[in-house]
């Protein structure tokens, strides 16, 4: 898919995310950004950039982009996502759907749920 089109933070949030590079991906977020993933909630970069170490770097997740939608304020991005990770359970492959909104050229709010489409 090409990732052009999609906004440039977005753009840098794929780039950071795949290096890795923690400090880059953390800079994507607003300072009071929130992030809701496995039924949890992160408020402000310190919790995002604790939740970002233990739930995507220590277990090398790999985004590859699949979808774009566009839904009202937020771009909706299908990510086919893969790591080192238990995936009893899961499906194969497992796709994620990334819910960003963004403000001042920041993520200020992502939310990570299963993909109902593809």
């Amino acid at each position: 898919m090409d990732t052009s089109l999609l906004p440039q933070v977005i753009q840098d949030f794929i780039a950071a995310a795949n290096k890795p590079d923690p400090d880059a991906y953390i800079d994507c977020f607003s300072e009071d950004a929130l992030v809701f993933d496995e039924g949890k909630e992160w408020g402000g970069k310190t919790a995002i950039k604790k939740w970002s170490a233990d739930h995507h770097f220590a277990a090398n997740i790999t985004l590859e982009p699949k979808q774009v939608k566009q839904h009202e304020e937020e771009v909706i991005v299908v990510f086919k996502v893969d790591g080192d990770f238990d995936k009893t359970g899961l499906p194969d492959p497992l796709n994620l759907d990334f819910y960003f909104q963004i403000e001042n050229h920041k993520i200020k709010q992502l939310t990570i749920r299963l993909s109902k489409g593809l």
